[in-house]
């Protein structure tokens, strides 16, 4: 103890109450295992003593936010002692990775890095907790391998998913140095892997780019970014950049661990100080004229929060709806309902079209739009007459009528696809609900009843409705399966009246029984929409219908394939 003598005399003024031998030994530690000498581990000490036993110095309240003294310290060791509503937590980890990225925070640009951190960061072999971080301070001395301790941070969580916010009140004391590297980026990846938020490294040609501005909230001004599109053969990326962007239309570039966002259910490229673009030379590259034609989309393609998208569809039907700005000024919008080969969706537009949106049908040709999903559909939003282009004839010819078209899908494409209208789907059914049968919609929402309750308008006498709940499977992916009254009592061959009255004489779980013999295991074909989202996928279907199977027939193939005689 003479060793730290001086500095555990330091301590024991401002902290009578403090073990003067456990003052020592937390000197010691901190200079053997940390190479920390005690002049420099003087104030984690202290702070660590003044935490144990509940002592805030008035130098060390003045440091502290109000809302940090009036939460007690949380110390734990492992991240599975915190709850969601955790809050001045203190806590030893190890940095797994750290990724710097700007982001808008208040209307301006803010580097806030975030990674991964694993509890109990000195043990051997142990089994670790592994959780995500954000660190809202940007903090120098977070860097990958570094063991700190972390003092005053936060717990987050979002869908049942725990992680740490670093504020920027936040306090990092560094046990163990990491290393502060420059991450190379990684081999090119084509454009059509990028689902998820991260980094990146693309090798494209730039297709669009235009200037644009971002306005703060707070009314401060607005910031100079730039917008644009790039591709290569195997699809097109959105991209935003908040450096200077100057490279000519065509150009083929190499762009160097850029930061992937997630809007809504499209990513887009972040352009930022962190990012390195050159010009990329390559001579079998496709040429923009070639890259264009192939990022030209699909109705079937199309997610929510979708920008700069070109696309060919037909106009099948148009409305025209008056109403009043905020301003006070009469405004108009033309709502309609549109298709292509792959499926059918929603378009609005914000301008008075170039045509007759009383005669219908009529194919356009739409640049630049974006698209919001209502509903799980797709809608294409329209702002300016310009995006506009009126063709002659549809390319996909004559011979197609999209009025009434259903465009068949595979089970496992629509289950890992968009929000879809006007598909079919075939699979076998292996579930079938017990709450199929005869059930009681609110009158103001049309949303189920429980127990004569709407969860939005309270009691209600309710609309008595028909539905069948089932679960279809194609051997590699499921999908759930809602049946309207219509295409319920065409299934089953029975009217709403015909049902009521075997559910009462017979009981709810009698009526499914029978509905299970009869359907389970068979293969059924179903048409209607698609709602993808977390939860899974679902298709609200308007029409269904069982497929025969041809027992002789199915054996001969299954002999032939196998080569029984």
């Amino acid at each position: 103890m003479s060793d730290y003598a001086a500095h555990v005399s330091e301590v024991m003024k401002q902290v009578p109450e403090a073990d003067a031998e456990k003052v020592a030994e937390a000197f010691a530690r901190y200079e053997k295992d940390f190479l920390i000498p005690p002049e420099d581990a003087m104030r984690s000490v202290l702070r660590r003593f003044q935490s144990d036993t509940g002592v805030v110095t008035p130098s060390n309240a003045q440091s502290n936010t109000t809302q940090r003294q009036s939460i007690p310290i949380k110390k734990v060791e492992q991240l599975s002692e915190l709850s969601g509503e955790d809050r001045n937590v203190e806590i030893e980890v190890e940095i797994v990775t750290h990724n710097p990225r700007t982001t808008m925070v208040r209307g301006e640009e803010k580097i806030v890095p975030y990674g991964l951190l694993e509890d109990q960061p000195w043990s051997e072999g142990g089994s670790r907790t592994r959780w995500e971080f954000k660190d809202w301070g940007n903090h120098p001395n977070i860097a990958p391998g570094a063991v700190v301790r972390l003092e005053g941070v936060s717990v987050n969580e979002y869908q049942g998913r725990m992680s740490i916010n670093i504020n920027q009140s936040s306090r990092i004391v560094v046990l163990r140095e990491g290393e502060r590297t420059i991450t190379e980026p990684g081999e090119p990846v084509d454009i059509n892997t990028i689902k998820s938020p991260g980094n990146a490294t693309i090798v494209g040609r730039l297709l669009a780019s235009r200037k644009d501005k971002i306005h703060r909230k707070d009314g401060s001004g607005s910031i100079d970014v730039v917008r644009g599109r790039i591709a290569d053969d195997t699809g097109a990326i959105g991209f935003l950049s908040w450096e200077s962007f100057d490279h000519e239309i065509g150009s083929l570039l190499k762009i160097e661990n850029a930061s992937i966002n997630v809007f809504r259910d499209t990513p887009e490229i972040n352009i930022n100080s962190t990012t390195r673009i050159e010009i990329f030379h390559d001579a079998n590259f496709a040429s923009a004229d070639d890259l264009v034609a192939l990022s030209v989309s699909k109705i079937e393609d199309l997610r929510d929060g979708s920008r700069d998208v070109e696309i060919i569809v037909e106009i099948q039907k148009m409305i025209r709806r008056d109403f009043k700005g905020k301003d006070g000024e009469d405004k108009s919008v033309w709502s309609g309902d549109i298709a292509d080969p792959t499926g059918r969706c929603r378009c609005s537009i914000w301008s008075e079209p170039p045509f007759n949106f009383e005669e219908m049908p009529v194919v356009v040709r739409l640049r630049g739009v974006r698209v919001r999903a209502w509903q799980g559909i797709p809608d294409i939003t329209i702002d300016d007459v310009s995006q506009i282009e009126v063709l002659a004839a549809a390319p996909w010819g004559d011979g197609l009528d999209l009025t009434d078209n259903v465009v068949e899908v595979a089970l496992t494409d629509l289950a890992s696809g968009t929000s879809r209208v006007g598909v079919s789907t075939t699979g076998h059914v292996i579930s079938i609900r017990e709450d199929s049968g005869i059930i009681s919609r609110c009158k103001e929402c049309r949303r189920v009843l429980r127990d004569g309750v709407c969860a939005t308008h309270g009691p209600q006498e309710g609309n008595t409705d028909v539905r069948l709940r089932m679960v279809l499977d194609d051997g590699e992916s499921t999908i759930s399966l809602i049946l309207n009254k219509d295409a319920t009592e065409s299934l089953i061959n029975m009217k709403q009246d015909q049902i009521a009255a075997d559910i009462q004489e017979n009981g709810t779980m009698s009526f499914v029984q029978s509905l299970r013999e009869l359907m389970l295991g068979r293969q059924l074909k179903a048409s209607g929409r698609t709602i993808v989202d977390e939860q899974g996928a679902m298709l609200l279907s308007d029409s269904a219908e069982l497929i025969e199977i041809d027992s002789a027939l199915v054996a001969a193939e299954l002999r032939n394939k196998w080569g029984v005689v």
